[in-house]
């Protein structure tokens, strides 16, 4: 059985009540009045915000990963993608910077470790 709100148009009181669907509205618990009406419920409604800011902390974080790869190419073609799906002002803003940001010259260089090799024995 569902969970219903209530609102008395009397006295204003708010309750919740279990009922069946097809059942009669109850009558007010602090006066009696049968004149309530049926308040819409939180869980009916899902939030779209919410939705929005988690995808958009997907799409940072990502790009975020992408950095610290030190992938700036592949975090500004994601990010490219990306705005078009998530229109916030933190993803463009991340785009334009990275945008104008200029690639380094020679990129990024790695060293070899040292290797240590055993010789064999005869």
């Amino acid at each position: 059985m569902p969970l219903y709100e209530f609102r008395c148009e009397i006295c204003g009181e708010v309750f919740e009540r279990l009922m069946k669907i097809g059942e009669d509205f109850p009558p007010c618990p602090r006066c009696g009045e049968t004149r309530v009406m049926k308040l819409p419920s939180l869980f009916g409604f899902q939030d779209a915000s919410g939705f929005r800011s988690e995808r958009e902390r997907a799409v940072l974080k990502r790009a975020r990963d992408y950095l610290i790869d030190g992938k700036v190419r592949d975090a500004r073609r994601f990010l490219s993608m990306a705005k078009e799906y998530v229109k916030t002002d933190a993803v463009k803003r991340l785009h334009e910077a990275l945008s104008e940001r200029k690639p380094l010259k020679g990129g990024y260089v790695s060293r070899t470790e040292l290797v240590i090799t055993k010789k064999k024995e005869k």
